[in-house]
């Protein structure tokens, strides 16, 4: 596969994705945030190509990467394609009117990976995964709300609503079960590093709330939690507009992938210290 079929390939992808939405069905939508919150460190683009080519990837990494961590291809397996960046200099004037070199992308390149079930050799450790409980990762996740220098309370909310963000407070409704209180907090810290600046005044309130739930979706599963959630009869908007949805996707995955990466950042500081 070259450069212009793995293009294609993902632009197809969302195509269909934005013809789905536009006809009422979030299906589509919804594989593809369960596959962003597996490989949260690769683009939305990436994400709808791996999961076009092997929707059932758990685990991927390129031939190299797998064979550091002990592990080796199996003879005759087919790589999965993306597309990597491919990173130049160019000279760029900084604030004191100098010049200087700095790092740009100046086009993609497809590159294979693999997944975990495509490969043999040293098992892999275990990090553990949550059903339905998120354990200390609530904990962690109010520490995260907090370090950001918003304020976290648990308090009744008038009119019914499970969670308020205004803007530097977080307001959850006291007394929900663990998963649905991790959530409800995803969600409003998604509108806290979303929604609080010049965008608020370019999106409308369905699509403030979609975001805020595919974030949502995306950290909750990434933590091992069931998301059986209104999420997948939240999720049908952008009114089928491709380049509108790409746009969205692209902030829900590095919002998700913040948090998510924060959060293991913790889990693995608390490890040492307990070590």
């Amino acid at each position: 596969m070259n450069r212009e079929e793995a293009l294609k390939k993902s632009q197809e992808g969302l195509k269909q994705l934005a013809e789905d939405l536009k006809n009422g069905r979030s299906d589509t939508l919804v594989q593809y945030l369960t596959m962003l919150s597996k490989f949260h460190r690769y683009s939305f683009g990436n994400c709808i190509m791996i999961a076009m080519q092997k929707p059932e990837a758990s685990l991927v990494a390129g031939f190299g990467h797998w064979k550091k961590m002990g592990r080796f291809v199996k003879k005759g397996e087919k790589g999965i394609a993306i597309l990597a960046p491919l990173i130049g200099k160019r000279s760029v004037e900084n604030h004191k009117g100098e010049s200087e070199e700095a790092k740009c992308v100046y086009g993609f390149r497809v590159v294979y990976v693999f997944d975990v079930s495509q490969t043999e050799g040293k098992e892999l450790p275990d990090f553990g995964s949550f059903s339905g409980d998120p354990g200390s990762k609530l904990a962690d996740l109010e520490e995260l709300v907090r370090s950001k220098g918003i304020e976290l309370a648990y308090e009744a909310i008038p009119g019914g609503a499970l969670g308020i963000s205004q803007g530097g407070k977080v307001t959850v409704l006291p007394g929900l079960e663990g998963a649905e209180k991790f959530g409800v907090l995803v969600h409003e810290l998604a509108h806290e590093l979303l929604h609080r600046g010049d965008r608020r005044k370019e999106t409308t309130k369905t699509i403030r709330e979609t975001e805020a739930e595919a974030v949502a979706y995306v950290v909750s599963r990434a933590v091992g939690l069931n998301c059986s959630t209104k999420s997948s009869d939240y999720i049908q908007l952008w009114s089928g507009d491709a380049e509108v949805l790409m746009q969205s996707l692209e902030l829900v995955r590095d919002v998700s992938s913040n948090i998510i990466s924060e959060l293991e950042q913790m889990s693995s500081k608390q490890m040492q210290h307990v070590a």
